[in-house]
């Protein structure tokens, strides 16, 4: 048998999970806490404009149970372990990862990875708010958006000089006009 029908891998909430903690960030790093772990596979299948795990929109908005309760699963079958606030392959999760990374399809890797590289260095605050922002339907039921919203212009500052949005996106949020925009960058934030 493979790793992968071992431990119903094959299931996308599990094959997920494996797959984004095997994937380094921009950092070189493959740990993720469980906010970004949740919304880089939301993110994911934003990307390929398809649904395979069920997402709640309440409290945080675009988070799943479904990869909660798997990620317990994989925690305690010893796939993934966690190390402070990080969750990380153990070298059982590794070898599983990959075979998944041998059987999934190029493009849907490239598109994981670009989540994980999007989201993974964002702070919690940053990560929320860019997901609220490019999936409004979660901001509805949201107890985070609100609070979020109030600090909308020093979020998208961020988001902007990070590289996670571009100007038009940055002025459309801010509702302003990119010159407007432009000039309330300091020059010490433009370098």
């Amino acid at each position: 048998m493979t790793l992968i029908l071992d431990y119903g891998l094959d299931s996308p909430a599990r094959g997920l999970l494996i797959l984004v903690l095997s994937l380094q960030d921009k950092l070189k790093k493959t740990e993720m806490g469980i906010l970004h772990i949740q919304k880089a596979i939301r993110y994911f299948e934003y990307l390929k404009q398809q649904e395979t795990i069920s997402f709640s929109n309440f409290k945080y908005g675009g988070v799943s149970y479904e990869l909660q309760e798997n990620l317990e699963t994989l925690e305690e079958c010893g796939l993934v372990e966690k190390v402070g606030t990080k969750y990380v392959l153990t070298d059982e999760g590794k070898k599983a990862a990959q075979e998944l990374l041998e059987k999934y399809e190029e493009d849907s890797l490239q598109k994981l990875t670009f989540a994980k590289n999007q989201l993974n260095d964002l702070t919690h605050d940053e990560v929320l708010f860019f997901m609220y922002k490019l999936l409004p339907e979660t901001q509805k039921y949201s107890t985070e958006f609100e609070r979020l919203d109030q600090k909308r212009e020093t979020l998208v500052r961020k988001l902007f000089l990070k590289g996670r949005i571009n100007l038009t996106t940055a002025t459309r949020w801010l509702e302003l006009d990119e010159k407007s925009f432009l000039d309330s960058l300091s020059s010490r934030e433009l370098k």
